[in-house]
């Protein structure tokens, strides 16, 4: 239930807390005076659209709070599986709504999205609009109705999930029926690709390989120049590097003896002369084993130019290549395998078509039970709110498919996420008329009567714990509105229930009453939100049979329509 609601800078609503109680309230004022925009306050809390016109003029932020009390543990779970801790199982939700952009959802100061907002707020307030009856005039509403009644939701989720799953199977298998010269074009491209590649036989150590030794070939005579310069410079001239580092040994010797801290140095002397007589050596071995061999620098090219070449086809390096390569020989399998592939997922097609046929034919005989139920529930409360010679009914239609794979009484049928066929509520107000849709022929208060007496059936297998009607009284009078008011007493035994009401006969039910009004301060208008102690009811009924002038006779007879909730 709602416990507390907070609104500020709300449209005229400049700063506005109030205190609800379990049963029914009622909401009252003249029009004008505010009570669609706390209608819209409600709804912005529940996950509605944030939109900054509805920020009070010349303030930068409007703020929504309410206090829930949340039981059911569905919702429960719900609220703690999306991250919010609760305590005392209370849901304090707020929104705020700012000009530069910076809206909050937050639930128990946690910040939530607000799809999650939406989610939750489904499970805690049904919110009846102004328009809403007017849903009764799209038939897809109507199955919905009839499986809240006949407590079918469950056989339809599971038949919607399997009937997914076969849409999803079915387009699978549409895909592997290729036309046969189409798909052994494709294995031939594919072998012809894939032979391409294993052929050239490639590694991703060879472009390296070879790229270094195409540059060696390519400048074989300046290494051999090279090397021949460094030997000279060694060993080979007069005055070389070793020549004088030898001479330097044999100074350092015949002093070495004289003087042992020169050891060290004379030590590294001798490991350099050595070490150099090896450069030396090896120097020799490499340009000996140089050669220039134009016959292998072709060679080297023309693999080079073989490795582009399938780089422009299958990717820009050879670990590509090879990735791209895999993926194609999965390819060819699968195609090898595809009729294997399609003949199993027929069979298990077949069998998945058993499931959706008896979940299809399960439901749409529980739907057509439970709708000659509901629509003698239907009449027998449509009677009580003053229609006495109405007729409600559900028309079923099952058109025929050949294509399909569901056999209901001898018809061959295609089912649609929604089970087999569709259905449609039926109406005829006056004794001798046909029926006919309900959405052709009801009027404005009869769709009203019809929604609460829909509302006031469903109350039991729909768990959220409150429900909002605005304006449920459109188009009826007042011998009917008490009528109206009796039926929202029944729903508030069990449930929250709010009602804004411009009759006084409906307002009198209200176990609270609470009158919106509007003033003008300096000139700036503010709306406003209070509840009415007994002698003030007494005056705000008296003032909605009358008007401002209010006579003794109005007082009396707003006394006698609060008797019955004392």
């Amino acid at each position: 239930m709602i416990k507390e609601l907070r609104i500020k800078n709300f449209a005229i609503i400049e700063n506005l807390a109030v205190n609800f109680e379990t049963g029914l309230n009622v909401l009252t004022g003249e029009t004008g005076a505010g009570k669609s925009i706390i209608i819209d306050a409600l709804n912005l809390l529940l996950g509605g659209r944030a939109d900054t016109d509805s920020i009070r003029s010349g303030e930068s932020m409007a703020f929504v709070e309410a206090l829930f009390e949340v039981t059911d543990p569905i919702t429960l779970a719900l609220i703690k599986d999306s991250g919010i801790e609760m305590e005392d199982n209370e849901l304090l939700i707020k929104r705020q709504i700012s000009n530069a952009g910076k809206n909050r959802c937050l639930l128990n100061d946690s910040t939530v999205m607000v799809s999650t907002l939406a989610k939750i707020g489904d499970r805690l307030v049904d919110l009846h609009g102004q328009h809403d009856h007017q849903t009764l005039l799209h038939p897809e509403v109507h199955v919905d109705l009839v499986d809240l009644y006949g407590k079918t939701k469950a056989v339809r989720e599971e038949f919607l999930q399997s009937f997914s799953d076969y849409q999803a199977q079915k387009k699978t298998l549409l895909s592997m029926n290729l036309d046969e010269q189409e798909r052994l074009q494709k294995e031939e491209f594919l072998s012809f690709q894939l032979s391409e590649i294993d052929n050239a036989g490639l590694s991703e150590e060879e472009e390296t390989d070879i790229k270094a030794e195409s540059s060696k070939l390519k400048h074989a005579e300046k290494i051999r120049a090279s090397l021949q310069q460094s030997q000279s410079l060694l060993s080979d001239e007069n005055g070389s590097i070793i020549e004088n580092l030898g001479k330097v040994l044999k100074e350092l010797e015949s002093v070495v003896t004289i003087d042992p801290d020169l050891e060290d140095t004379f030590e590294r002397s001798r490991s350099a002369f050595y070490e150099l007589e090896e450069v030396v050596e090896s120097l020799r071995g490499y340009d000996r084993s140089l050669e220039f061999n134009p016959n292998r620098l072709e060679e080297i090219e023309d693999r080079l130019a073989e490795i582009n070449g399938l780089k422009r086809k299958y990717g820009n390096t050879i670990p590509e290549i090879l990735v791209r390569r895999n993926q194609m020989a999965e390819e060819l399998e699968q195609l090898n395998c595809n009729e294997e592939n399609r003949q199993a997922l027929e069979a298990e097609l077949k069998q998945k078509e058993q499931v959706i046929a008896k979940l299809a034919i399960k439901l749409a005989e529980k739907r057509e039970s439970s709708s000659q139920k509901l629509t003698r529930s239907i009449e027998k409360e449509l009677k009580e709110l003053s229609m006495n010679n109405v007729q409600f009914g559900v028309r079923f239609d099952y058109p025929p498919d050949a294509d399909g794979f569901i056999l209901f009484r001898k018809e061959t049928l295609k089912p649609s996420p929604t089970g087999l066929g569709t259905l449609e509520f039926l109406f005829s107000p006056n004794p001798g008329e046909e029926l006919r849709p309900l959405a052709k022929i009801a009027s404005g208060g009869e769709l009203s009567r019809v929604m609460l007496a829909l509302k006031s059936i469903l109350n039991d297998q729909d768990t959220v714990p409150v429900m909002i009607f605005d304006e449920v009284d459109t188009g009826i009078g007042g011998g009917i509105a008490e009528k109206v008011g009796v039926k929202l007493q029944k729903v508030a035994k069990t449930k929250q229930v709010f009602c804004i009401t411009h009759l006084p006969q409906i307002a009198g039910m209200g176990s609270s009453h609470f009158r919106i009004e509007k003033e003008i301060k300096g000139k700036r208008t503010r709306s406003g939100i209070r509840q009415l102690e007994h002698e003030e009811r007494v005056e705000e009924l008296a003032r909605m049979s009358s008007g401002e002038t209010i006579s003794n006779a109005s007082l009396e007879h707003a006394r006698e329509m609060l008797r019955p909730v004392r």
